[in-house]
């Protein structure tokens, strides 16, 4: 957003600054809707093996497995600090525009 303000100049509307906040979230809407098609392919294919996870003794992941659930793992901290961002980042917007608003 601050980018968006400099190559804007001094002349930029509020409309011009929000229509630039708004394209640069479009990799970060893009990364939600695969992250909840993937958990909802999880969520389709582990449901119907719960019942016989629960009859079958635990057994040692493999070094392979292992590594993907370490990088499921990461990717969903990685969405939770991001979406976490995204939604300061707007409540931050929020409070300065209200600010400018009330002439404060």
């Amino acid at each position: 957003m601050a980018g968006q303000a400099q190559v804007a100049g001094q002349g930029a509307s509020p409309a011009q600054l929000g229509e630039g906040l708004v394209n640069g979230l479009d990799g970060f809407l893009e990364r939600t809707r695969q992250f909840a098609i993937r958990a909802e392919q999880l969520d389709a294919s582990a449901a119907p093996g719960a019942d016989a996870a629960a009859q079958t003794a635990p057994t040692r992941m493999a070094d392979a497995q292992l590594e993907k659930v370490a990088e499921s793992l990461s990717r969903m901290f990685d969405h939770a600090i991001e979406t976490q961002m995204v939604v300061r980042g707007a409540t931050q917007i929020s409070g300065a525009a209200n600010t400018l608003l009330r002439g404060q």
